[in-house]
């Protein structure tokens, strides 16, 4: 049998992990790590991982703002800051009634459901149906509804958000550019870029989730 080496576990595994989060930060996913790899090895662990992408669907996670950060090891300067968060707010699109808060109950379902964006060969079980809606995984790195059995603790706590923050169209419109496109505010934010052609989630969805965020009547802001 043969043996594999930590080194080549750990790229295989940091590899899974990025993609399935849709983030290509080659510099996050290794920070935390005592293995160094180059980003030739990193992409070449990467991409036999990745098995059930289409080449237009692997050429999609190389882009000019990831490039960016991996570059500078999510340490833009001021130039490339902006630069990179001015292409990300054009990125940024809006539900067509005008609405940035939806119904909270199907952005509880959004927050929660883990399909799409992960890694499958189509027929197996971990691969997504593409006649599903896609979900957030949002608990894979928040804590939100108090109620929910699991969370991760990559991203900030989210519980109360509401309640803390209150409900002005200010803080409806930051809380839906932050889902709809992290970047465009933190421009090497670990954060998916989730909104938009060819991502997770349709403007829709990300209303949803704003109102499971911040509706009164959301569990995320009951006692």
């Amino acid at each position: 049998m043969k043996t594999m080496s930590t080194p080549w576990l750990m790229r295989r595994m940091c590899a899974a992990t990025v993609l399935v989060l849709g983030v290509w930060d080659v510099s996050t996913a290794y920070a935390q790590s005592s293995v160094k790899v180059d980003e030739r090895a990193f992409v070449r662990a990467a991409k036999s991982s990745y098995l059930a992408a289409s080449p237009q669907e692997w050429q999609r996670l190389f882009d000019p703002t990831l490039a960016i950060c991996n570059a500078t090891g999510d340490a833009p300067n001021e130039r490339q800051a902006l630069q990179i968060m001015k292409r990300e707010q054009a990125s940024i699109h809006y539900p067509s009634n005008g609405q940035l808060m939806g119904d909270w109950r199907r952005g509880k379902e959004w927050a929660e459901q883990t399909h799409g964006g992960r890694i499958g060969i189509a027929g197996f079980a971990d691969a997504d149906d593409p006649r599903k809606p896609n979900g957030a995984n949002c608990y894979a790195c928040h804590a939100i509804d108090p109620a929910f059995p699991q969370a991760g603790n990559m991203g900030p706590p989210l519980t109360h958000y509401g309640r803390l923050r209150g409900v002005t169209p200010e803080v409806v419109r930051a809380t839906y550019d932050k889902i709809f496109n992290a970047k465009a505010t933190n421009p090497c934010s670990i954060m998916p870029r989730y909104g938009g052609k060819d991502r997770l989630l349709t403007p829709e969805q990300v209303a949803d989730i704003v109102a499971f965020l911040l509706d009164p009547q959301s569990p995320v802001n009951k006692e």
